[in-house]
């Protein structure tokens, strides 16, 4: 994060110097087209509506249909230009919206308001039956003016509501997601009384033109998220949610189906609402901050400047204090389900406050009779002064950069307006264009700052503005060109007749090394961009022919001096990838474009759980030393403009090994599978050895793995019959429930009876482990007599769970023993139990066993080691059942697609993209499904020498 030092006023002024001579970086950067403000900018119906959030402002608001409004259609209805200020309490301001100039009567007759007699009597003489329609005569009247931010809740409503009910970037330089309203009473003179130069007493009133004012300023940040229904607590409460669900769906179907029968287009109206909510959820809620003003005396003064047929135009004037609260939210989750249930509030302001506000209006001149809002009638004061509409106007026509532009340079901004006719010279001023932010008050409040600039003239009507120093990065800015005396004046003496402006947000400076916090250990703790390019681990040699990933991040810190709502959280850049030896050639995997990149802290725990907190670079599968680094690059995405792109080198390691797995499996026809292998069984290991596949591809640093079909093995009569002996139960009906699996069932503390029931499972579990080690040796033997063991760097037997009661085990004995004698295995045998459909046990397929078992084939040991370093049984089971449902250390990798093109996030540190809560390595004792687990880096690297050359298995 750029900081600007002191101002360097000569350095600026030179640099404005060459801002203007062609050729020039400035030069480039300001040959962005300059962009053509519409007459209103932020006040029409499109406009409006785009600041309101529709899952919380209900469908009472943004049902106009701005086809209506098309061509300048019905303009007298429009609101007209306006800009609204606050300070102290809040600083926030922008560009807003003010409201026909109105009235509010006190005493005389009452009746419909805003109606002239002559329309009465029309509608008397147009309905059926004699009817009075009363007319508001007499008394006296009071002239109202309104002005808001724009949004459509404020003026169709009149007022604003609740923070969330307003959604959007900016909107006329407010801070996002702000709104503000104000009603304007003069307390002693009425529309007849104003005249062009007159100052008039006014106080801050309600919506109905008089009382104090309600809500005068919402602003939220943070995030929006919704909240799930809980899992139900009864059959009478899950009734209730599926009834709430289905009303939901038949009333948004009902209303979506009229709106489409009348023709309001769905895009831009109250049709919003129903389209967008999800009627499987429960509600919408938000963390992060809230500030709301309510109530409050204001007084002060409005000065008419001129009055012309369409529009009375002023400035205003007023202060007094206010209750301002701030609330800062986080987000709830279930104790016991973990779901999001909403938030809670961590920290909560509330005192009163100075709130000083001033601006200008141009408020509508051009009816006679209505409504404005509540009770208060439309009014029209006579044109007056010497600006009526035959005189000049001054309009900001052009300017730069465009309005809500992002990724500006805070170097050579471009700032740059032009308007409708020449300018006086003499009235750029300091304050004639103001360039500001905001900048945090330590208290949850803000302070506008202006920045210096120095305003020249480009030629007769366009101001160039040239900051005295260098723009902070990331960081938005407003530009406020002032109407009145105040701003710019036309040769003529022409002035704006409201304020113009407008926000850029600067690019974010990826070159800077500022610190930034709460990153996982494997980064280094600085601004930047940082890769990590990976097969399976992260920081591991690479081998050919294996897809890459190039994950991303992209790192910038919070400016501890600015504002919540002025910081730039995220922008959209374009993200390559390139050899670093060959900086000019293509890149190594598709570019991303125009990808929206967020700035660390801002990403939710999901986020960076399923790796969505970085640019993840998919499609390179990478040849031996085909580089040595890679060079990421990011490219700020601008409307136009000189390119700046921030890149950073990832040297890279690479591994010789050339490797292909190969597996074979075979069924072993014993138990209750003596006469036959069962049609499910076949079909339960065919997918076995499909996903095996897939997850050892995954796991292991080899360019392939394939695990074949290599027949059924039939036992003789005689193994049987004294493999039966062995254990007299595996010619039942199989093992009792409790005596199946190993000691983890059963662990301290424990009652006497699951004590003896544990030890003699223990001695029982012996039995059958011997069981399966001589099945699997008269398996091996008869394999290797056939020549099949040749094929294969390891073979799997599948055999009946239900008979042997046992999951996994590899058996291997490479090289001779120690007294000189033949090993009893000559090549790996890896034994694994099938369990039925309706065996309530996790289907083998779903599992990492087999994968496991392999890792055994080379080498790799348990872990936690201590699970087999344990003394006692009940000790493993507390090693084991400790580790179950954690995030255990050394994981940091991705689980890439066979073809490379996405990945799944497995970190110790940021979480398991397949799991919330558990990712435990793949060499843990447990059975274990494949989303829980995932290989070690330290694992990882053993494999790397320990898989050596073709056909070749390492012994342990």
């Amino acid at each position: 994060m750029t900081r600007p030092g002191l101002p360097l006023r000569l350095l600026a002024r030179a640099a404005a110097a060459l801002a203007l001579l062609p050729g020039s970086l400035a030069a480039q950067d300001r040959d962005c087209p300059a962009t053509r403000p519409p007459a209103e900018p932020v006040c029409s119906v499109a406009g409006m509506i785009q600041a309101v959030n529709p899952p919380r402002a209900g469908d009472a608001f943004g049902n106009l249909n701005p086809e209506a409004f098309a061509g300048g259609a019905n303009a007298d209805l429009m609101p007209g230009q306006a800009s609204l200020s606050f300070s102290g309490a809040v600083a926030a301001g922008g560009a807003a919206c003010a409201r026909h100039l109105s009235a509010v009567r006190r005493g005389g007759t009452e009746g419909v308001p805003g109606l002239s007699p002559g329309m009465a009597e029309f509608l008397e003489g147009a309905m059926d039956s004699a009817v009075d329609v009363p007319v508001a005569a007499g008394g006296t009247r009071r002239a109202v003016f309104e002005v808001f931010s724009p949004n459509a809740i404020a003026f169709q409503g009149g007022s604003l509501h609740e923070p969330l009910t307003l959604r959007h970037d900016g909107v006329g330089g407010w801070p996002r997601n702000a709104g503000a309203h104000l009603v304007i009473a003069l307390t002693d003179a009425g529309p007849g009384d104003l005249e062009a130069g007159g100052s008039y007493q006014a106080r801050a009133v309600g919506a109905d033109g008089d009382g104090d004012p309600m809500r005068l300023y919402t602003a939220w940040t943070g995030n929006t998220r919704w909240v799930p229904y809980g899992p139900p607590n009864s059959p009478q409460q899950a009734r209730r949610q599926a009834e709430e669900k289905a009303i939901c769906r038949s009333l948004r179907q009902t209303h979506l189906t009229m709106l489409d029968r009348i023709g309001i287009p769905l895009d831009a109206t109250e049709g919003r609402l129903m389209r967008d909510w999800r009627c499987d959820m429960r509600r919408v809620a938000q963390a992060g901050t809230r500030t709301e003003i309510d109530g409050g005396t204001l007084t002060g003064t409005v000065t008419i400047e001129r009055i012309t047929e369409t529009a009375v135009i002023g400035r205003f004037e007023l202060s007094g204090p206010v209750d301002r609260e701030w609330t800062s939210r986080v987000w709830r989750y279930g104790n016991e389900t973990g779901l999001l249930a909403g938030v809670r509030i961590v920290e909560r302001q509330t005192d009163p406050r100075t709130l000083r506000v001033n601006g200008r209006f141009a408020a509508p001149n051009m009816r006679r009779m209505g409504y404005a809002m509540s009770t208060r009638e439309i009014a029209q004061a006579a044109a007056s002064g010497s600006g009526n509409a035959s005189g000049p106007t001054l309009e900001l026509i052009e300017h730069t950069p465009a309005r809500q532009a992002s990724n500006v340079s805070w170097e050579t901004p471009g700032l740059r307006l032009t308007f409708n006719r020449p300018l006086d010279p003499a009235s750029l001023v300091p304050g004639a264009v103001r360039v500001e932010t905001a900048y945090g008050d330590g208290a949850g409040g803000e302070t506008m700052r202006r920045t210096d600039v120095a305003l020249r003239l480009a030629d007769a009507e366009t101001i160039v503005v040239v900051p005295d120093a260098i723009l902070r990065d990331g960081v938005r800015y407003r530009v406020t060109v002032p109407g009145g005396a105040a701003g710019p004046r036309g040769a003529e003496g022409a002035t704006l007749p409201t304020d113009r402006v407008f926000t850029f947000e600067t690019m974010v400076d990826l070159d800077d090394i500022q610190t930034v916090e709460g990153l996982p250990p494997f980064l280094r703790a600085r601004e930047g961009i940082e890769s990590n390019t990976f097969q399976v681990a992260i920081d591991a040699p690479l081998v050919r022919d294996k897809p890459a990933v190039i994950r991303t991040y992209v790192k910038w810190a919070p400016d501890p001096d600015i504002a919540d709502g002025w910081e730039v959280t995220d922008f959209r850049a374009h993200v390559r990838a390139r050899n670093a030896d060959d900086p000019d050639g293509p890149p190594l995997a598709p570019e991303l474009v125009n990808m929206r990149i967020k700035r660390p802290d801002t990403y939710t725990p999901r986020e960076i759980r399923m790796a969505e907190n970085t640019v993840n670079l998919f499609g390179w599968t990478p040849q031996y030393e085909e580089a040595s680094a890679v060079r990421v690059e990011v490219e700020p995405a601008r409307q136009c403009g000189t390119p700046r792109v921030f890149s950073a080198p990832e040297p890279l390691e690479w591994h010789p090994l050339e490797r292909e797995l190969r597996v074979g499996y075979v069924f072993a026809k014993v138990g209750p599978w003596r006469n036959a292998v069962p049609t499910t069984m076949m079909q339960e290991g065919r997918r076995v050895a499909r996903e095996a596949e897939r997850f050892a591809r995954q796991q292991f640093p080899v360019q392939d793995v394939t695990v074949s079909y290599a027949g059924e093995v039939t036992v003789g009569p005689d193994l049987h019959d004294e493999l039966a002996g062995r254990f007299p139960g595996l010619e039942a009906d199989g093992l009792p429930d409790v005596l199946t699996g190993d000691d983890s069932r059963l662990c301290p503390d424990e009652t006497w009876t699951e004590k003896q029931l544990r030890l003699f499972n223990i001695v029982v579990g012996d039995t059958r482990q011997a069981v399966r080690d001589h099945l699997l040796k008269a398996v091996h033997d008869g394999m290797a007599a056939g020549g099949m063991s040749a094929d294969y760097d390891a073979t799997v037997v599948f055999m009946p769970y239900e008979w042997i009661g046992l999951g996994g085990a590899a058996n291997y004995d490479l090289g001779r023993d120690w007294d000189g004698s033949a090993p009893d295995f000559a090549f790996p045998t890896i034994a694994m139990s099938l369990v039925g459909p309706d065996s309530g046990k996790t289907p083998v397929h779903e599992m990492g066993t087999v994968t496991h078992e392999l890792g055994h084939v080379f080498g790799l040991d348990h872990i936690p080691a201590a699970s087999d370093a344990a003394a006692t049984p009940g000790e493993r089971c507390r090693v084991v059942k400790d580790t179950l449902n954690t995030r255990m250390d050394g994981i940091e990798g991705m689980r890439l697609d066979p073809d490379g093109r996405g990945a799944l996030n497995k970190s110790s540190e940021e979480g398991n993209a397949e799991h919330k809560h558990a990712l435990l390595p793949l060499m843990h004792p447990s059975g274990l499904p494949k989303a829980q687990q995932f290989i070690t880096r330290e694992h990882y690297l053993e494999l790397l020498d320990a898989m050596g050359p073709m056909g070749a298995v390492p012994a342990r």
